[in-house]
């Protein structure tokens, strides 16, 4: 025990580690007791780890989740399986999950809200549960319809118009040849 300031101007050297107050670094780690960590700098943080900047995030030893870089891409894994990645935030006062990645779902993802794009590329399939208003709809390809489809407006067919079934039709303007 010592009672006094030790002043010391070479580097200490202690192979048992090093504790002050409830802060213990020993070899590669720096363990804290009890409380939270807070590491405040007067500039930047920098987290530098190996050649991919790995960081992995733990819960009492459980690795959760990984932050790294491969070929310059930034990513943000989930490693337990079938856990979910939710992005959450704070709209007046109330907390809310904008977006839920559902790595049970291959990815498939849930937005609290509408999506907002300038463009929009869909590959596969659309299920639309609800209503959709559209402005423009340009259709390459069959469309099967399994309900009825009902027009508040005048419909502008380019081409052939196949109904099979019954029609009943109150007006019919036709410009050109019918054959019957």
């Amino acid at each position: 025990d010592m009672a006094s300031t030790l002043g010391v101007t070479g580097v200490v050297t202690a192979n048992a580690g090093v504790v002050v107050d409830n802060f213990t670094l020993d070899g590669t780690t720096l363990a804290l007791s009890s409380g939270s960590m807070t590491l405040d700098s007067a500039a930047q943080i920098i987290l530098d780890g190996a050649d991919d900047g790995a960081i992995q995030l733990r819960d009492t030893g459980t690795k959760y989740a990984d932050i790294y870089s491969t070929s310059g891409d930034f990513y943000i894994k989930s490693t337990q399986s079938d856990k979910d990645i939710k992005f959450q935030g704070n709209d007046g006062g109330v907390g809310f999950t904008a977006l839920t990645i559902d790595m049970s779902d291959a990815g498939a993802a849930t937005f609290n809200n509408k999506i907002v794009a300038t463009e929009l590329d869909i590959s596969g399939d659309i299920d639309i549960d609800g209503t959709a208003n559209l402005d423009i709809v340009d259709i390459d390809g069959a469309v099967d319809m399994a309900s009825t489809l009902t027009l508040a407006g005048n419909a502008d067919f380019n081409g052939d118009l196949d109904v099979d079934g019954t029609s009943n039709l109150d007006i019919v303007d036709v410009d050109g040849a019918v054959n019957f």
